[in-house]
């Protein structure tokens, strides 16, 4: 029995009497709800997930056209002086520091791991926030044209 307050208690009534009669369409209200909540805590989760792996993918392309810019490089040296070289100042590199050549917005350090007459290979350290990209680290590149990573030998899944 619902207590009278007067017309406002009494309309408020009527719309509490509709979802407590049997109790059903309460908890069904209630059991919604939660589900909806639940949902959008995963889809939201799922969502982050896309966006952190979207922004480390397009990071990788950052030190991938570095790497890609600093083999032709490589080239150009060689037809010149029929060597390859360690030095990425003789490649025409400006603002090399520590031996490494830092990619545009610094994601990506560029350095030259090994050259001599016969071949190269280059590394891309990640730097900063690409640290956290679990799925790749370091990049590779080498004369022969094999790329990897450093986090399985099989370079596609980051190339």
């Amino acid at each position: 029995m619902v207590k009278r307050c007067g017309p406002i208690g009494e309309a408020w009534a009527g719309r509490l009497r509709v979802f407590t009669q049997g109790g059903k369409a309460l908890e069904t209200l209630l059991f919604a709800l939660v589900l909806i909540l639940c949902m959008g805590t995963v889809i939201r989760s799922d969502y982050n997930s896309y966006k952190k792996n979207q922004f480390f993918a397009e990071n990788r392309k950052v030190g991938q056209e570095l790497l890609m810019e600093v083999a032709k490089r490589q080239e150009d040296h060689f037809k010149e002086h029929q060597t390859y070289t360690t030095d990425l100042t003789a490649l025409g590199y400006k603002g090399v520091e520590d031996l490494s050549l830092s990619s545009p917005g610094g994601v990506y350090k560029v350095v030259v791991t090994s050259a001599d007459a016969f071949s190269f290979a280059l590394a891309a350290e990640p730097q900063e926030d690409q640290l956290g990209d679990s799925k790749c680290g370091a990049l590779t590149y080498d004369k022969k044209g094999t790329a990897k990573s450093a986090r399985g030998s099989d370079g596609t899944a980051c190339w």
